[in-house]
């Protein structure tokens, strides 16, 4: 029930879902919903939640190499399957949640907020740690931008780039990244 919540909150955006939506996705009755699961954001924070579970270890697994490069190529490539996957493509639901965010609840913005600082943190620690790699503050600083350029790749995706676009530009990002450390 909550993976089938999470497709549509990943097509529609928080904001343009209704329980309608998720009744008729799910094939449950929106009392059932409200008495299951709460409100339209208590089913989101749910279903965000499983996602920022799945989608942070994936990246730690994909990140999880000895070369810094390899492991940002890797990282690079799941976010690009993940955000050009379906038809039409769905688009990156944290990126999408972010915007929607502006207008959500204090709960809402946090979890974006969580899942970008622990990304952040991942990242940092890969780049970070091993021989001739950045100190932890510079690491922590790249990290940064590197999740900043993340969500700048998900629009670009949204303005049309299609997945080989997007691995062209995140190549050459990362290029420039691994010859200035």
């Amino acid at each position: 029930m909550i993976a089938t919540a999470l497709d549509v909150f990943w097509r529609k955006g928080l904001h343009d879902a209704t329980m309608q939506d998720l009744a008729a996705a799910t094939g449950v009755q929106r009392g059932s919903l409200y008495n299951a699961y709460g409100d339209k954001e208590a089913i989101f924070l749910r279903a965000f939640d499983q996602y920022t579970g799945q989608f942070l270890e994936a990246a730690g697994n994909a990140l999880s190499n000895a070369d810094a490069a390899a492991g940002l190529r890797r990282f690079f490539d799941m976010i690009i399957v993940n955000m050009t996957d379906g038809s039409p493509p769905r688009g990156c639901l944290t990126t999408r949640t972010a915007l929607d965010a502006a207008i959500s609840s204090t709960d809402v913005r946090q979890r974006v907020q969580d899942v970008l600082t622990r990304l952040e943190q991942l990242i940092g620690k890969a780049i970070g740690t091993g021989p001739g790699k950045r100190s932890a503050a510079d690491a922590s600083r790249l990290a940064r931008v590197i999740v900043t350029y993340t969500r700048g790749l998900a629009v670009m995706e949204r303005a049309g780039y299609s997945r080989k676009q997007l691995r062209e530009l995140a190549g050459t990002f990362i290029d420039a990244v691994v010859d200035n450390a």
